[in-house]
């Protein structure tokens, strides 16, 4: 997160950015910034914030939900990242040459496809008699036939990437979206005249949506797991984490879903989930470019003022549970030796989270920080060493992770010893003050390059706006961290990197 705000810092200040943070004037800074911004909440609920760069041709667009991994149930894990998927697939407009003939045909594999997956449930239980197992596999076989055809039978009216070939041929760059635990994003760099086509489309996507080849593209996720997941014993070393350090709370679950349930995501659930989820006043529209307020803001109430404003849902209710001793696990799987050791820590509203943040770069940026220089130079122990403030998420209750690739898994107890002893003298004796200035300049000088984008800006406005309910928290951010000294850090350290309150897992070779 502070790296995403040291980004803004750095696009905005101009010529301030070759200062030192003694030098650097918040207060200048602050005003350069809200000069140049406004905001926006429509009566939906949604809200847009706009910058103005009369520098540049083009415009940034960035739009955000606050929905993620994080709010499904465990049974519907994936359906975040698998939705990311369905909206690309079109509207009634948009993604058909025949939408009138492809409905009659959609409606039909919906009935299939739901009485298949109903089937699937069902088989699930171990009390089913033989006689009646058969009998449900069999049905769900001549069901899953009807499906292939009536799928191949829908395919004909199909316009696939449609709205990718409209932005292409408008000029676009960066067409993308992601999921994470926290929100989900769909972005786009657009030269600025093209606002107007962007609203309409993105609008579009939410407002009537058409989820067209859902089992196809479920089966598309399912091949996207075992390429990322399935086939990285790293990644399911990763997996493995966060199901030891978070449980059943809503971080105990990756993104893109459990292998063993993914293939069992139910159109009517995913459709639910969408309908209850993705609501405007969970909504932040991010426009930086050539831009005049007035017409960006009257364009953005046009198509997404269409919107339909929609009571906030219930959160999963599933808790973190507080730690209360050291955890550890093993995943045995044939790969290079890893391991990733966490400790609990709150999210990123808390006041301490500057203080981990500086930690971070302070024992992993670089080879002069503290992990990296002794245990990849000076012991030559792991071939690299990655340090994340707050894995896998910010909003909820999160973990300090350090990530180690080791030359060898019977140095795991020397590499233990290695960091404990580190994060010991930082919290008796702190970082010198050189030490620490190093890290706060280094986060500027960079990040200078990718602060001179507006996607940069874009991303960052739309984020603080979700995390924090209003993109000025950046400014208290950058203070937070001026003010961050060694008394800080130290007192961190005791509070939150226990043995009691760590969590440690271990790629072990069969």
């Amino acid at each position: 997160m502070l790296k995403n705000f040291l980004l803004v810092f750095l696009f905005l200040a101009g010529s301030a950015t070759h200062a030192t943070e003694e030098h650097f004037d918040l207060a200048a800074f602050r005003r350069a910034v809200e000069k140049n911004i406004r905001k926006k909440t429509l009566a939906n609920g949604l809200r847009v914030i706009v910058m103005r760069q009369p520098t540049s041709p083009t415009i940034a667009c960035y739009l955000k939900i606050g929905v993620g991994s994080a709010n499904e149930p465990f049974d519907q894990a994936g359906t975040a990242h698998f939705l990311e998927h369905l909206l690309f697939k079109g509207t009634p407009s948009l993604g058909t040459i025949d939408y009138a003939q492809e409905k009659k045909l959609l409606d039909r594999i919906e009935l299939v496809g739901e009485e298949a997956d109903a089937i699937e449930r069902i088989l699930l239980n171990p009390l089913l008699s033989p006689i009646e197992r058969r009998r449900l596999a069999e049905r769900k076989r001549k069901l899953e036939e009807e499906l292939a055809q009536l799928e191949r039978e829908a395919q004909r009216y199909v316009i696939s990437e449609e709205d990718s070939q409209a932005y292409s041929l408008a000029g676009q760059v960066g067409y993308n979206a992601y999921t994470s635990t926290d929100v989900t994003n769909y972005q786009i760099k657009l030269p600025a005249h093209r606002l107007e086509m962007w609203a309409e489309l993105e609008s579009n996507r939410f407002l009537n949506p058409v989820f067209r080849e859902f089992y196809a593209e479920r089966k598309v996720v399912q091949e996207e797991r075992r390429m990322r997941y399935d086939s990285r014993p790293t990644a399911l070393l990763y997996e493995l984490f966060l199901k030891t350090a978070f449980g059943m709370s809503p971080y105990g679950k990756p993104v893109i879903g459990f292998a063993s349930s993914m293939h069992r995501l139910r159109l009517l659930d995913t459709r639910r989930f969408f309908e209850q989820n993705y609501i405007p006043s969970r909504m932040v529209i991010a426009l930086v470019g050539d831009l005049e307020f007035d017409h960006a803001f009257a364009l953005v109430e046009k198509y997404f003022g269409r919107l339909r404003a929609r009571a906030v849902p219930e959160f999963p209710p599933t808790v973190y549970e507080p730690q209360q001793g050291r955890r550890l696990a093993w995943l045995e799987v044939k790969g290079a030796p890893a391991m990733i050791t966490g400790w609990s820590r709150p999210p990123a509203t808390h006041e301490d989270d500057a203080a981990l943040e500086l930690l971070s770069r302070l024992l992993g940026d670089g080879q002069t920080s503290r992990l990296v220089r002794r245990l990849v130079i000076e012991e030559k122990l792991a071939s690299s060493v990655k340090v994340s403030a707050s894995t896998p998420g910010e909003k909820l209750t999160t973990q300090f992770t350090i990530f180690v690739d080791a030359f060898d898994a019977a140095n795991y107890p020397r590499i233990e010893q290695a960091i404990t002893e580190e994060l010991d003298r930082l919290r008796q004796q702190g970082p010198t003050a050189a030490e620490l200035e190093k890290i706060k300049n280094r986060y500027i000088a960079e990040l200078a390059h990718t602060l001179s984008y507006n996607a940069g800006m874009a991303d960052t406005l739309s984020y603080y706006e979700l995390l924090f309910n209003d993109y000025r928290r950046l400014f208290y951010t950058l203070e937070e961290m001026q003010k961050v000294d060694a008394a800080k850090l130290r007192s961190v350290i005791g509070l939150y990197f226990r043995e009691s309150n760590n969590t440690t897992v271990y790629l072990k070779s069969p």
